[in-house]
C-alpha cells in the first residue's frame, strides 16, 4: 500500500461551525455593533429575534435584511465597507470556543482530514467563517439540518466514502461528526462512521435536544472531546 492509498483509506472529521468551534453569540454581538454604525437596527429587536431563532433552531438572517435593504437603497457600497469593517475588527478578538482550538491543533498534529458542514444562511456563515479565520479552512454550508443524511449520500454501495470537491475530494473508510445538535445525526452513517455530540447540559437549547444514533457519544464540551481523541 503506497502513501496516497494509506490517506484515501483514513477517517475523515467533520466539525460543526456554530456553537461547535466559535461563540455564535460573539459574533453575531459584535456584527450588531458595527452595523449599527452603518443602519440603525434596534439591538433589543434583534437580541429578540436571535432567541427566538435559537429556540427554533433556524438560522438569523440578519446579514442578508441588512444587505438587501442597503441594496435597495442604492447603498451596496456600505455593506461592502461593513463587511470589512467587521473582518478586520475580527482580527483581534478570539471567537474559539474552550478546546476548539486544542482540536484543531490535535487534528493538525496527527495528520487528519478534516472540514467544516456548518447550517445557517449561506451569506451570514460565509461572513462568520471569514470573520473567525477559517475562510481557507475546507467547508460546507448547508441549509438543511440533518446534516446525517447528506453525509450518508457520499457513501458507495462498498461503504467507503467519497467525499465532495469542497471537502477536498477522496475516499475516507469513516465520517467522525462533531456537532452541538441531536437533529444533525438524523440519518447519519452507521459504524465505523461515529457521532461526537458536544452539549453542554448547563445551557442547552431545546433545539440542540433529541435522539441520536447508537454510534453517537454524547460530550458536555469540546475540551472532554479531546481529552478522548
Amino acid at each position: 500500500m503506497n502513501m496516497s492509498d494509506i490517506v484515501d483509506a483514513a477517517e475523515f472529521y467533520i466539525v460543526d461551525f456554530d456553537r461547535t468551534l466559535v461563540d455564535s453569540d460573539k459574533l453575531l454581538q459584535v456584527f450588531i455593533e458595527i452595523a449599527d454604525t452603518f443602519f440603525q437596527i434596534p439591538k433589543e429587536q434583534i437580541n429578540a429575534i436571535d432567541a427566538e431563532m435559537k429556540q427554533r433552531g433556524d438560522s438569523l438572517f440578519l446579514a442578508k435584511y441588512i444587505r438587501d435593504h442597503l441594496n435597495r437603497d442604492n447603498r451596496l457600497d456600505e455593506w461592502e465597507n461593513l463587511e470589512k469593517r467587521f473582518i478586520h475588527e475580527s482580527r483581534a478578538l478570539n471567537y474559539m470556543l474552550p478546546g476548539a482550538a486544542e482540536l484543531l491543533e490535535w487534528l493538525a498534529a496527527n495528520g487528519k482530514r478534516y472540514g467544516i458542514l456548518t447550517f445557517g444562511d449561506p451569506l451570514w456563515q460565509r461572513l462568520k467563517l471569514t470573520a473567525a479565520g477559517f475562510k481557507h479552512t475546507r467547508h460546507i454550508i448547508v441549509e438543511q439540518k440533518e446534516k446525517g443524511k447528506l453525509i450518508s449520500s457520499w457513501q458507495l454501495p462498498e461503504g467507503t466514502f467519497r467525499l465532495p470537491d469542497a471537502l477536498g475530494r477522496g475516499i475516507a473508510d469513516s465520517i467522525i461528526l462533531i456537532d452541538d445538535k441531536a437533529v444533525s445525526f438524523m440519518d447519519f452513517p452507521a459504524a465505523p462512521s461515529k457521532g461526537i455530540w458536544v452539549l453542554n447540559p448547563a445551557n442547552e437549547l431545546p433545539s440542540q435536544q433529541g435522539t441520536v444514533p447508537s454510534n453517537v457519544t454524547r460530550y458536555s464540551s469540546l475540551q472532554d472531546v479531546v481529552k478522548t481523541l
